[in-house]
């Protein structure tokens, strides 16, 4: 008995990636065949097994099982292109939030209720596209499913957004080409460069050294300004801010939740692919710090919950590249740690912001008063997040900020605490709003709606995460091998 039951975990474990991209394209097609009415059960469907799917891998690769769970299928064979899926401790954290954060925003995303078919639609492609990314070992394929993710945000901010959801979609899009451009331009040019001629990751990264330095240079210099474009980090950072003023709520809870990942994650492999990327360590530190340190600038000026939100988005993936810059395992695996925790915090605080532009029909955090009367959940919920981005002790946040400041500390002396004190300063403003604007007992801003019970389990189910990832961090620690 106990060996059949070992035979079928190994089977199922063996599919994992075949049913973590199967069952969004075939939710895309049912959503699109169905009536409207359906659509919501559908996402959920989707989105629900995909959950399922990463918990179940939680478990497997916790349980000591081998993390390497491959598929491989011929796609341009002339070209050396094959349609190659894997699994491995860092696309598998990055897979799990991902996962986490579009159940949440499939069940309660769509505050408004409005448009379902479209929303979910969306949000299933945005599933198929995160799956695809973080599983790829192949840059060919990385990049088609980087496009997809692009796509699905575009049609996010232009066609559900708010008033000035246009020129806000523009820009996105805008930056996001020259992303994609300098992202395409610097895949090829490691295909021809790399003397074997091959997209696959693990054969680059077994051959980079062979590639002129020059050519070195050029390459991890054009990825990297794709990639930072997308996190976002200063100077590229202009798209963000004016891209979450505009989307709907579920769109912003993917926006930052996962697209940054996706920069954050290549990243990670640009410094994992290109030895000379260790030569550029302290000018990308001193970048990440600068980032840091502009975001909270610019962000007290902000008077829009969701704009406020957007700008710790940029200060929050500044400290993930500093971690990654520091070329240290602590460093690495506390920015893996960071966007894992990030991703499920700022999807939860987006919701929030969501949340209160239905409740009280603004975002203005100078008209807001006391909104614990009339949203005691929301209010508690958007405080909760505040601690937990300071590094609450049993949260997900305080095992990324150690992981990281250990690292920093290590690689940089004391200089490498500052990205910190940029981080003080985004919670002490966050808890200046709430406790002037969401948690006053002397004027309230009167409640002209509420919230469903999908938006209520929501939060519940974003915050447990984020606790049990704090709580127990020996699981994700013992898969990372730290």
């Amino acid at each position: 008995m106990i060996a059949v039951a070992y035979a079928l975990v190994q089977e199922i474990a063996k599919y994992s990636i075949a049913i973590s991209l199967a069952v969004p394209a075939i939710a895309l097609l049912l959503i699109a065949i169905t009536k409207e009415k359906f659509s919501r059960i559908i996402g959920m469907a989707s989105t629900g097994i995909a959950l399922a799917v990463s918990l179940f891998l939680l478990a497997y690769l916790y349980a000591g099982h081998s993390s390497a769970i491959n598929a491989s299928i011929p796609f341009i064979s002339s070209l050396n292109i094959n349609f190659e899926m894997g699994i491995n401790p860092i696309s598998f954290a990055l897979f799990m939030m991902s996962s986490i954060v579009l159940f949440a925003t499939s069940l309660a995303g769509n505050v408004h209720r409005i448009r379902q078919k479209a929303t979910q639609f969306l949000i299933v492609l945005f599933q198929l596209a995160s799956a695809g990314l973080f599983l790829s070992l192949n840059l060919f394929i990385f990049f088609i499913f980087w496009d997809i993710g692009v796509i699905a945000m575009f049609f996010f901010i232009n066609s559900l957004g708010s008033e000035s959801r246009k020129s806000a979609a523009m820009k996105f899009l805008i930056y996001e080409i020259l992303a994609s451009s300098l992202l395409l331009f610097g895949i090829l040019m490691i295909y021809f460069y790399t003397p074997v001629h091959s997209f696959n990751i693990s054969t680059i990264i077994a051959n980079s050294s062979l590639i002129p330095a020059g050519e070195q240079t050029a390459i991890f210099a054009l990825l990297f300004i794709a990639f930072i474009i997308n996190m976002p980090v200063f100077p590229f950072h202009l798209w963000l801010p004016d891209a979450h003023t505009e989307a709907p709520t579920q769109g912003s809870m993917l926006l930052s939740g996962i697209l940054t990942k996706f920069g954050g994650f290549g990243v990670i492999l640009l410094f994992e692919m290109l030895p000379i990327s260790k030569t550029f360590g302290n000018y990308i530190a001193a970048l990440a710090v600068i980032s840091a340190f502009y975001s909270v600038l610019a962000m007290m000026k902000q008077d829009d919950i969701k704009r406020v939100i957007a700008y710790s988005t940029i200060t929050e993936m500044a400290i993930v590249l500093f971690g990654i810059s520091e070329f240290s395992s602590f460093g690495l695996y506390g920015g893996v740690y960071a966007m894992l925790s990030h991703g499920l915090l700022i999807a939860m605080l987006f919701l929030g912001a969501g949340s209160i532009e239905v409740i009280f029909n603004t975002r203005n955090i100078h008209i807001l008063k006391g909104i614990v009367k009339n949203a005691r959940l929301v209010a508690y919920s958007l405080l909760a997040g505040v601690f937990i981005m300071l590094g609450l002790p049993l949260s997900s946040a305080f095992i990324a900020d150690l992981l990281i400041f250990i690292g920093a500390v290590s690689a940089f002396g004391i200089a490498g605490i500052a990205p910190l004190l940029a981080l003080l300063l985004v919670g002490a403003f966050l808890y200046l709003i709430i406790s002037k604007s969401f948690m006053s007992t002397g004027k309230y801003t009167r409640a002209v709606g509420s919230i469903r019970i999908e938006q209520r389990i929501a939060f519940c189910i974003l915050l447990l995460f984020i606790f049990i990832f704090g709580a127990f961090p020996f699981i994700m620690l013992s898969i990372f091998k730290i």
